[in-house]
């Protein structure tokens, strides 16, 4: 039989060793740590790794045992990972005991790989201060201090995945904290599935779980397919993993005060490195490629990409203490930069004026520019006052081969006259541009004048890659109101002007004014706008709300915002919507008063510190739940609650994409992104993008898609689930549920019925108050019930439970509203197992294998009520052996039920003996005998009544006290003291008593 270890572990083990890894077998590891199992560092490599790297340093003994206290004092918290971490990228101070100076002692050496140990080592016991021992499946150890943990489950066992191993860590990180604060990232894989995430103390399912699919930077050509190769060449090739330490791996504060571990995407960590590379070759006079263009699709992370290569350029020595332009071509996405570069901890300077920038470029003596990390708009490379400058004999140009500019959203305005300047003052910089969203023909032309020959993108992460990661989701629209629509000559017009307005002269920015005024003021008119905000209100209540998920509107300009706000408060409540759009002083009108009125409400004019306030409550409280936008919030914004667009102004190309990517965020039970299109943008998709190359045009059509697909997929899966009940009578009886139920008894057809019915509560969700669905209804109704039924006759599940599958809000309403779940929960009732139930059994055996199987059901469910008892974890493979039986021969056999009364015998049996000894003593009492076969009954109960006793009085049994890890942890330190002074000469069953104990304690408190 194929085990986890030989099917998975061996493989992990064999694949680190040909990348360089030393393989320590789990014995020779013991002796090497001195069988000191409550340590996770291994003592004497780290001793010897620090007097290796730090070769130049004389350490003495006692240098090296303050160094290693160090470490161990840090502590095992999300404050003390990120201290581990900082030790880890920039060395341990030690004071010298001889030198009586402090020293900076280096734990890994980033410059030379070579000069560290890297060992792999399987069966790693590691023991917790109260849990007993672990021993995680394969731990990578750098310098004796363990980087990462992989846990492996058996790709030949369907009851356990990938999931499983990666509960397990989290299991780890509970019991063995101590091991955490080293270890930088985990691996959970059964081998045909594999997931890493960075370890920082989160609950279970908080998790940033990712696949890692590019071995970058190896050739996966050798790779093949499989998943789990790439992961191990990718992530833990020794390069990479040094590289991921220093560069890609940090501590992160957020909104709500907490610290959080972030760690690259193997996109990020590929196309930061390209820059890198790219950047450095150049500066060590090996190429004189200097410009690079990276795509990464909106929702991918390119904002952290832009931060990782910043830090990594930073921080390298060869690069001389650089400096780094971070430049966007909006003033609106300045903070969301600074917000996300905090992370890096390195001082990122805001540009204020073209005054400032100039400062900076002429800094010092030599006039060579500041060094740093600085934040500018791309309007500040003003040729006017840089002309003015060269007038008086001040030429602005840095020389310098160690600046690079970081370009994010590179359209037309870096084709312009702000970059035509700004690539003259950065004369020898290396400039790399950001996009994304892919370059149309004529923007692919222009900036392939600046990359290397044949190259377009020095790195691609493209709308496919997004979804098929699962980092966005897939974008539908539909067009409302067609009377509205605009023709396609004035959208062109209007969005002429959006994008083009900056670039124009005065006297074309008159005659562009001139034209488009007379179809804004259309757009505008006081008529088509109440239409629209009616619309709005009524799509949003009927299919949006429902869901929990919110909105935004994006208006022609700021006056049709404060139009909108002002008539969507007379059909929703006021607090429902919030404007975030700019202000200035000479505004008249509409906009003058709705701003009067905001500085009231808030009790503030600091506009931006609204701002920041509106936008914070709509990503994480319930109101306001519409924003009305116009320029801000179109780039940039990342909001993953945010599900429905209606938009109502006119873009082209990336400016669609940027905006209507808000919606492409995963979250919950948002199966796709919703643009309500009252404009007319996206009513010819294909026209829409025609200036894009065929292969782009292609996945926008696969990723953006109009909302009739949703409703086709909706129609499929329907008529895919009542294709299993073909030839039952679908009415609203229970002969029709009991002939449909019946169908269900086949194991096969139930899988497919409940396989379909999720998917098609998924789209349920996302349709329902579509009047598409009216005609439907009915027969989705009827679905709905028998899976009700389904789930209440053969799982024995509750209603509620139903809910808990966080399917489908809008199912569950549908389910109180037109079902008759109390007639379900009559048909179909929930029988206790006691002495009555086994003497009604025993004289009126069950029949039919319907009867049968609701016998069996009901012991599911008791046996769902104790998962944790081993008695009832000790009968699932004998009733799944009755059941399948059952469900596979369609028969009732003789053996079939002896088999099912003997079960339900002992159940009756089991609950009779804990009425008598008391639920909570008993559990106590199970789980020490399941340990201990033989120990008596009175010593058991005396031994629970006297801890329960104690952990009341020490006041540490209340209720949520399972959820305080603190709590956790002293419960566990008492039961361990009284188990040893009680149970001390039971030997290696101490520990599995004590994790039996308090498993049982903790399901009963």
């Amino acid at each position: 039989m194929t085990t986890e270890r030989t099917a998975v572990e061996e493989f992990i083990i064999q694949e680190l060793q040909k990348l360089g890894w030393r393989y320590i077998p789990p014995k020779e590891m013991n002796i090497l740590r001195g069988n000191d199992f409550g340590e996770p560092l291994v003592v004497d490599l780290l001793k010897s790794a620090l007097r290796r790297i730090n070769e130049d340093v004389e350490l003495t003994e006692a240098d090296l045992e303050f160094a290693i206290a160090s470490l161990r004092r840090i502590p095992a918290s999300p404050e003390g990972i990120g201290e581990l971490l900082d030790k880890l990228k920039n060395g341990l101070v030690v004071p010298l005991q001889e030198e009586k100076r402090e020293q900076v002692l280096r734990l890994l050496d980033f410059e030379n790989p070579d000069n560290n140990e890297f060992i792999v080592t399987n069966q790693y016991e590691i023991k917790g201060p109260y849990a007993g021992r672990r021993r995680p499946d394969i731990v990578l150890i750098v310098n004796g201090i363990p980087l990462v943990l992989i846990e492996c489950k058996s790709p030949v066992r369907e009851e356990t995945t990938w999931f499983d191993a990666y509960k397990q860590i989290k299991g780890y990180e509970e019991d063995v904290p101590e091991l955490f604060k080293y270890v930088q990232f985990s691996i959970a894989t059964d081998g045909v599935k594999t997931r890493y995430f960075p370890n920082a103390f989160k609950e279970e399912g908080e998790d940033l779980l990712s696949e890692w699919k590019d071995p970058y930077p190896f050739d996966g050509k050798d790779l093949g397919d499989d998943p789990l190769r790439i992961a191990i060449h990718g992530l833990l090739n020794r390069r990479n993993l040094l590289d991921l330490v220093e560069n890609f791996i940090f501590m992160r504060r957020e909104i709500w005060g907490g610290l959080s571990k972030i760690m690259a995407r193997y996109m990020q960590f590929r196309a930061a490195n390209k820059i890198f590379q790219r950047a450095i070759k150049r500066l060590r006079g090996g190429g004189e490629e200097k410009f690079g263009l990276i795509w990464h699709w909106q929702g991918s992370g390119k904002t952290y990409t832009m931060a990782f290569a910043a830090w990594k350029l930073h921080r390298c020595l060869e690069a001389e203490n650089p400096s780094i332009f971070v430049v966007v071509d909006r003033k609106d996405l300045e903070e969301q930069i600074e917000r996300d570069f905090a992370f890096i901890d390195v001082p990122l300077e805001r540009v204020t004026s073209i005054k400032h920038l100039i400062e900076i470029l002429t800094w010092g003596e030599k006039r060579e520019g500041k060094r740093g990390i600085f934040l500018v708009t791309i309007e500040k490379f003003s040729p006017k006052q840089f002309q003015e400058l060269e007038v008086k004999g001040g030429e602005v140009v840095i020389r310098r081969r160690n600046v690079i500019v970081l370009a994010d959203e590179v359209h037309r305005t870096h084709y312009g006259k702000f970059a035509t300047l700004m690539r003259s003052v950065f004369a020898e910089a290396s400039i790399f541009g950001f996009t994304g969203t892919p370059l149309s023909k004529r923007e692919r032309n222009t900036f392939q004048k600046f990359c290397p020959r044949g190259e377009l993108y020095l790195d691609r992460y493209s709308m496919l890659d997004a979804l098929n990661d699962g980092f966005t989701i897939p974008l539908s629209y539909e067009a409302k109101l067609p009377l509205y629509l605009l023709k396609r000559e004035e959208i062109e017009e209007l969005a002429k002007f959006e994008e083009e307005i900056e670039l124009l002269s005065p006297q074309e920015k008159r005659e562009l004014r001139r034209r488009i005024n007379p179809i804004k003021a259309a757009v505008k008119d006081e008529q088509r706008v109440k239409e629209i905000a009616k619309s709005v209100a009524e799509h949003f209540k009927e299919v949006v709300e429902p869901t929990g998920l919110k909105a935004m509107i994006v208006a022609i300009d700021r006056e049709a915002c404060a139009l909108y706000k002002r008539a969507l408060d007379e059909l929703l409540p006021s607090h429902y919507s919030e404007i975030v759009m700019t202000f200035n002083r000479r505004d008249k009108g509409i906009i003058k008063d709705y701003f009067e009125e905001l500085f009231q409400r808030f009790g503030s004019s600091d506009l931006k510190a609204i701002h920041r306030k509106i936008v914070d409550d709509f990503k994480m409280k319930e109101f306001p739940k519409i924003l009305i936008v116009t320029d801000m919030l179109i780039t940039g914004f990342d909001a993953p609650v945010l599900w429905t667009i209606y938009l109502d102004k006119p873009l082209r190309e990336h400016r669609i994409l940027q905006t209507i990517a808000r919606a492409n965020r995963p979250y919950q039970n948002k199966k796709f992104g919703l643009i309500v299109d009252y404009i007319g943008v996206l009513k010819d998709l294909e026209r829409a993008f025609e200036q894009f190359e065929r292969g782009d045009v292609d996945e926008i059509r696969v990723v953006i898609r109009d909302l009739g697909e949703e409703r086709k997929l909706f129609e499929e899966g329907l008529a895919e689930a009542l294709s299993i009940f073909e030839g039952v009578k679908r009415d609203d009886t229970y002969e029709s549920l009991d002939s449909a139920l019946n169908i269900l008894i086949d194991q096969e057809k139930a899988e497919g019925f409940k396989r379909a019915m999720k998917r098609l509560m998924r789209s349920y969700e996302m349709l329902a108050g579509e009047p598409f669905l009216k005609p439907h209804l009915r027969d989705y109704t009827w679905l709905t019930k028998v899976y009700v039924a389904y789930r209440k006759r053969f799982e024995r599940a509750d209603v509620d439970e139903l809910k808990i599958e966080a399917l489908s809000r809008k199912t569950a309403a549908l389910i109180q509203r037109a079902i008759d779940v109390e007639g379900i929960e009559e048909r179909y009732p929930t029988v206790t197992i006691d002495k009555r139930y086994v003497e009604r059994l025993r004289k009126a055996p069950p029949k039919t294998v319907g009867a049968a199987i609701d016998v069996i059901t009901n012991v599911q469910r008791e046996i769902r009520m104790h998962q944790t008892s081993p008695f009832f974890r000790g009968l699932i493979r004998e009733v799944e052996e009755v059941y399948e039986e059952l469900r596979q021969r369609k028969a009732v056999t003789e053996e079939a039920i002896k088999r099912i009364l003997g079960i339900v015998r002992r159940i009756a049996e089991w609950k009779t003996e804990r009425e008598q000894i008391g639920e909570r003593r008993h559990s106590i009492y199970e789980s020490m005998k399941s340990v201990l076969p033989d120990l008596g009954r009175d010593e058991a109960l005396s031994f629970a009544d006297s801890l329960i006793f104690d952990l009341r009085a020490k006041g540490l049994l209340f209720e949520g006290w399972q959820e305080q890890q603190g709590v956790r942890r002293d419960v566990r330190k008492e039961i361990r003291l009284r188990v040893l002074s009680k149970f001390r000469d039971r030997g290696q069953k101490v520990d599995e008593l004590v994790e039996s104990v308090f498993k049982a304690l903790e399901e009963i408190t």
